[in-house]
């Protein structure tokens, strides 16, 4: 998709009713779907999309959530802009809580780490997101809300350091 076709379709997604809708729908049907195929076909077919695994922090269970996520040099950029909406994901607490996750990314699970960041590594991290998918600054503009921002580290590499 050339560049000012997806400034444009990035636009409309982020409409707030119609980015909290795709969130649900994609949400529901993702999860099975990625499952089932290794991560191979989604709904959000666009933007790189990854299966999260992660404990939650107040049950203690097992969570799987489809989310969009941003490449960055070896590492995973996790965007808490849960659509534009006021609370944030529950998937943030999760990862305060516990940062060791699992991901599936193209077919592949692999463990990492999960750091929060904040000041000039959240701005350079969010500009990146930002050009990958515009609509966060929509997001971040109409909320008052920080949108966190995490960076997963892939636990094999860490290690093997």
């Amino acid at each position: 998709m050339t560049n000012v076709l997806w400034r444009g379709f990035s636009r409309i997604v982020s409409i707030r009713w119609l980015s909290w809708t795709l969130m649900k729908v994609a949400t529901h049907v993702d999860r099975p779907l990625m499952k089932l195929t290794g991560g191979a076909v989604r709904l959000s077919f666009v933007i790189p999309t990854l299966l999260l695994r992660c404990t939650g922090a107040k049950t203690g269970r097992l969570r799987e959530v489809p989310l969009l996520y941003v490449p960055d040099e070896g590492s995973v950029l996790l965007i808490g802009s849960n659509g534009g909406a006021v609370a944030e994901p529950a998937w943030c607490a999760n990862l305060r809580a516990q940062p060791r996750v699992e991901c599936l990314i193209r077919r592949r699970m692999q463990a990492y780490r999960a750091v929060e960041l904040s000041g000039a590594a959240r701005a350079q991290a969010f500009q990146k997101a930002q050009s990958l998918y515009p609509g966060y600054t929509r997001y971040q503009q109409r909320l008052t809300r920080q949108i966190p921002v995490f960076r997963l580290i892939n636990v094999d590499t860490e290690e093997s350091r």
